[in-house]
């Protein structure tokens, strides 16, 4: 009785309607990243109309695919590429012709239109493609039957066929602002009532709009793979290309010479390589994993940054036209590196375990004004095909000497590059006036770098595991001493109480963190350690300062 009186309790209590959930956050296309939808949510606020575009009443349809498939000869699905999508509002129908909307695509779209004014909404067409829905699958226990008359509503998940170019994480918008119901008349009026009091939103569905995407995870491993012939490098190719698609972190380099694949570590790789065989009946040959590697600059305890002594400047003469510019730049560390941990700054010497991110290039006050830009604004407001030819060849030379440091060849991490102070004899309209200040940016940050590495500042970042050893108790010591050899911190110890029976039939668990160029075929070694009993599981962590060597 006691129960049932707690459960009627708790099932009376008030809970939130799903209805009530605020809907996605979109992005208008063509804009910044951080710039969210915010404009169309004031102007329905002023109407008094609290449903916005991907609610679940809001008539337009959205849909985000979320996953992606490829089941070739199950269920009509043509080439095998299967769709897997949420409708957040509106109805998705068979046969229904969609926009599809990539947000990797933004970007590029931003700088094409930039480049050919009168050619921007052939790009925005040529970016953004209409795919016609060939059909809905019914996935219900291992069953994949075409639902000739298909319909999804909102809230609701389905399997779309027919779209060849959608990859996971693309939205998907209809045509037109309406949704794809079957009831056209009460459609037509409440459209013409909508477009009307919102029409702000409705130019922006027509303009597009897309959700945030799906983000993966950088790789950390790299493996060069070759066919076993000439006559199979095709299929390689072809079953890669698929494979990346299902797999947004798995990256595919293909070059004349060579077929490089890249994932999130050993068994990932394996994986991969194994489905190469079963499904495609590909066979490959491997070469020797390798290790993806980042550098960064080590900063002393309460220092904000390293800059360059003064203006470094730029003065070459080459074919001759003169390329003359002088560039000030600090590098810091990034926001979001500095903190991942909850706190401003590591202590010195002890770098942070995180996963790496690009380095970014930033703007002072001053060098927005040399280049006629609002000084209180901030470059993330902004959309960079907005800036002139000058100042995006300076932001490209910066990038560009950033991406290759001085200890190897691996890119620079977790780093911020403030662009102080820019100067030049050169006029603005001068032709050379964009090549001079890449060359003067590059050159600025390759001299700072170089200072660096003499200084003794800059380090190379590895990838690092968690790694959990199941291991019997006998065997921990020899496990232990075997993860000193290969440079891991041990974390933690757990010893199993024996019960009775003997310590090799006991298991007991080491936790640990070892770089990843360490732990590469450790199954076999872990195998003759613990007499075929041991078995481990890792997780990338970060990249932390390469250290033991």
């Amino acid at each position: 009785m006691f129960l049932i009186t707690i459960f009627n309790t708790i099932i009376s209590l008030p809970v939130p309607c799903p209805l009530d959930r605020l809907p996605p956050q979109l992005q208008l296309l063509g804009s910044p990243n951080n710039n969210g939808k915010k404009q169309p949510k004031k102007e329905e606020e002023d109407n008094n109309d609290p449903i916005t575009l991907g609610h679940p009443l809001h008539p337009s349809t959205l849909a985000y695919v979320f996953k992606v498939l490829h089941m070739k000869g199950r269920g009509g699905s043509g080439d095998g590429r299967v769709a897997f999508a949420r409708v957040y509002s509106g109805t998705l129908n068979a046969r229904d012709s969609v926009r599809v909307i990539s947000p990797t695509s933004n970007s590029s779209l931003s700088s094409s239109s930039s480049d050919n004014n009168n050619e921007g909404k052939n790009s925005k067409k040529l970016k953004h493609p209409v795919s016609k829905i060939g059909g809905m699958l019914e996935l219900s226990g291992g069953k994949f039957n075409n639902l000739t008359e298909g319909s999804c509503r909102s809230g609701d998940v389905c399997a779309l066929v027919g779209l060849k170019g959608v990859v996971t994480g693309d939205t998907l918008l209809l045509t037109s602002a309406a949704s794809g119901d079957d009831d056209n008349n009460n459609k037509k009026s409440a459209k013409s009532n909508k477009k009307k009091k919102n029409d702000v939103h409705w130019k922006q569905y027509m303009d597009g709009v897309h959700l945030a995407g799906l983000t993966s995870p950088k790789p950390v491993l790299t493996v060069r793979v070759e066919a076993m012939s000439s006559s199979e490098q095709s299929r390689l190719s072809a079953a890669l290309a698929l494979l990346a698609v299902e797999d947004p972190s798995l990256v595919v380099e293909e070059s004349p010479t060579t077929t490089l694949i890249s994932g999130l570590g050993e068994l990932h790789m394996e994986i991969v390589l194994d489905r190469l065989r079963r499904e495609f009946g590909v066979e490959v040959r491997t070469g020797k994993p390798a290790v993806t590697y980042r550098e960064t600059v080590v900063l002393d305890d309460g220092e904000e940054g390293v800059e360059t002594d003064g203006m470094v400047e730029y003065d070459r003469t080459v074919g001759g036209v003169r390329l003359q510019g002088m560039v000030r730049l600090r590098l810091r560390r990034q926001c979001r590196a500095a903190s991942s941990e909850g706190d401003s700054r590591p202590a010195a010497g002890h770098e942070l375990c995180i996963p790496p991110e690009d380095p970014v290039v930033t703007l002072s006050a001053d060098t927005r004004t040399y280049f006629n830009l609002d000084p209180d604004a901030s470059s993330s407001d902004e959309s960079e095909h907005k800036y002139s030819p000058s100042l995006r060849a300076l932001l490209s030379g910066a990038r560009g000497s950033l991406k290759r440091g001085r200890l190897g060849p691996y890119p620079l991490a977790n780093l911020e590059c403030h662009i102080m102070e820019v100067d030049s004899e050169l006029s603005s309209s001068d032709t050379s006036f964009p090549g001079a200040m890449r060359a003067a940016a590059a050159f600025a940050v390759t001299t700072l770098l170089e200072s660096l590495v003499n200084e003794g500042r800059m380090v190379i970042l590895e990838p690092k595991m968690n790694v959990e050893i199941s291991v019997p108790t006998g065997k921990v010591g020899d496990v232990l001493s075997d993860l000193t050899v290969r440079r891991g911190t041990v974390d933690d110890v757990a010893m199993a109480e024996e019960g009775g029976g003997t310590s090799d039939h006991v298991k007991s668990m080491v936790r640990a963190e070892v770089p990843l160029i360490e732990i590469l075929g450790y199954a076999n070694s872990l195998r003759s350690l613990t007499g075929g009993e041991g078995a481990f599981s890792a997780e990338y962590k970060g990249h932390a300062p390469q250290e033991g060597l």
